[in-house]
């Protein structure tokens, strides 16, 4: 029995040492500084990234070889992206994209998440 409480706490010590071990602008919820991206896996097979730039008050969504500028919008939780027909909002590490009265396209981080706050 000893030895299975040695081992979870040797397991926990190692997870703790390797959470604080992580740079700051890599933390979730983190905001991002100018230039700052994350790539997404979507539930439709895609692959997307959003680039946030904090300062100017806007996000780059990069899909399928196209770029679309997207001036941010106020959001209650997590943040929110929008040009009219197309809008991101993002929580934790998941995004949805609306594009118009098309089906939303769920994404998820594919690591640790950074979010810009809200503003």
């Amino acid at each position: 029995m000893k030895k299975v409480f040695s081992l979870c706490g040797a397991v926990a010590a190692v997870v703790l040492t390797g959470c604080a071990s992580q740079p700051t602008l890599q933390q979730a919820f983190a905001d991002p500084a100018d230039g700052s991206s994350m790539r997404f896996a979507c539930g439709n097979g895609e692959k997307v990234e959003m680039q946030f730039y904090p300062e100017q008050g806007r996000g780059v969504l990069l899909r399928s070889g196209w770029t679309v500028d997207l001036p941010r919008q106020t959001a209650d939780t997590g943040y929110a992206f929008s040009n009219g027909p197309t809008t991101v909002m993002g929580k934790g590490n998941e995004l949805t994209i609306q594009i118009g009265h098309l089906a939303p396209i769920w994404c998820r981080g594919n690591g640790v998440m950074m979010v810009a706050g809200g503003r």
